[in-house]
């Protein structure tokens, strides 16, 4: 047969076609077999491990397997470590999960100092995700702001801001317990915009160290003051020591008033006991009895760990599922499409309704106002506490015209 070369031609160019195709395919198809990860950095087994944790382990597992277990046509695979409440073990992790784990987004991040060490981690790294589902520090939706983080979990001023206000009608005097942490100067300064706003009147302050132990000297500092409330800008074991060593010197029977000013965690409660805890007032933006849909999560949540899920844990599940339909709606796990994305939709799960995320990358959200009744008062477990008024969210959180945030056009 005689030799054509245009045939010739077209022949190898139809085999090269083919070929390139079933590259394409086998790569697609490789990627499509990668498990698609995501991670939760927590405090495993310090001061916060009650209010993250396992449980917030547990509710990012409800989250996933609630979306179907898969996105983008992948296997969803959530790693999980332990920071120990140290931004150098939490930024190590953090890093080497980015960089070689091939990790997308990264969640919880208890600790405002961790928090916000993670978030100069992310800045070098504009394609992955940080959703801040546990820190409160007002700097993550402020100065320290990203395209590319979420700072989910409600900030010192939504927890204190709210309460302070409530509590200081009637001209009450104040005196304020900060813990000595990245997250103390945000909630004093949240604190004192309630008071201000209230009417009522600081007279004095303490630092609290993390993990003190012995908060006996404090708690002295706090009586001495002769003050009628006492606001606590921070949870957790800290906060239960507090209020033990309050109980101890009589504090409560002597007419001071105690203030959550941090949000009040159902493990607080679980951890004092109603005895302990009876009266004390706090803003969330999340109780496993504020309805039917809430008591039903909540229910599913109890199953799998055997404790009612505090508005910490459900953070981690609401996260992780707005992460996820970001995701599925835009393709791919690029931030810069991702994040928008997350803005656009409306944040809905059982424990959120049309919350949304502001140019500041801040979830808002109503926040409640709940004092925690006596033993007598309660009904069955998890019957902890009166929700007493709701705050709308844009009265809750502090003017989006104040914000910080490089990103927030002014």
């Amino acid at each position: 047969m005689k030799y054509d070369s245009k045939i010739h031609a077209a022949s190898a160019a139809k085999a090269a076609s083919v070929a390139i195709f079933a590259v394409a395919a086998f790569a697609a198809n490789a990627q499509n077999s990668q498990p698609f990860k995501i991670g939760l950095v927590t405090d495993m087994s310090s001061g916060y491990s009650d209010l993250s944790g396992k449980y917030s382990v547990a509710a990012a597992q409800m989250a996933i397997e609630d979306f179907g277990g898969k996105v983008l046509g992948r296997k969803i695979e959530l790693l999980t470590a332990d920071h120990q409440l140290k931004p150098t073990v939490g930024s190590a992790i953090v890093t080497e999960w980015f960089d070689r784990e091939g990790v997308s987004a990264i969640f919880n991040l208890t600790g405002s100092s961790v928090g916000l060490a993670a978030n100069a981690i992310v800045k070098d790294r504009p394609t992955r995700t940080i959703v801040n589902t546990s820190a409160s520090s007002n700097d993550l939706n402020g100065k320290a702001c990203l395209p590319n983080a979420i700072h989910w979990a409600t900030d010192f001023y939504a927890y204190a801001y709210s309460t302070v206000k409530y509590m200081s009608q009637g001209s009450k005097t104040w005196y304020v317990m900060l813990q000595d942490t990245a997250a103390g100067p945000p909630a004093r300064a949240a604190a004192l915009a309630g008071m201000e706003k209230g009417g009522g009147k600081f007279i004095g302050e303490v630092k609290v160290p993390v993990n003190s132990g012995d908060v006996s000297s404090f708690v002295l500092q706090a009586q001495s003051s002769k003050a009628q409330n006492v606001v606590v800008g921070f949870g957790a074991t800290d906060f239960t020591n507090i209020m033990k060593a309050a109980k101890q010197f009589g504090l409560q029977q002597s007419g001071i008033t105690f203030v959550q000013g941090a949000g009040m965690y159902q493990s607080d409660i679980y951890a004092m006991g109603l005895d302990l805890a009876a009266g004390l007032t706090f803003a969330t933006p999340f109780y496993a009895e504020m309805n039917d849909e809430a008591r039903a999560g909540s229910k599913r949540f109890f199953a799998k760990t055997g404790k009612y899920p505090s508005h910490s844990h459900v953070a981690d599940y609401e996260g992780v599922t707005h992460y996820l339909k970001a995701v599925q709606k835009v393709g791919t796990d690029d931030a810069a499409k991702v994040v928008p994305a997350m803005r656009e939709i409306p944040a809905n799960s059982f424990a959120i309704k049309n919350g949304r995320i502001r140019e500041n990358n801040q979830l808002i959200r109503p926040m409640y106002l709940g004092r925690v009744k006596t033993a007598a008062q309660s009904k069955y477990p998890g019957d902890y506490v009166d929700l007493i008024a709701t705050i709308p969210a844009e009265e809750a959180y502090s003017p989006i015209q104040s914000s910080e945030c490089p990103l927030v056009k002014k």
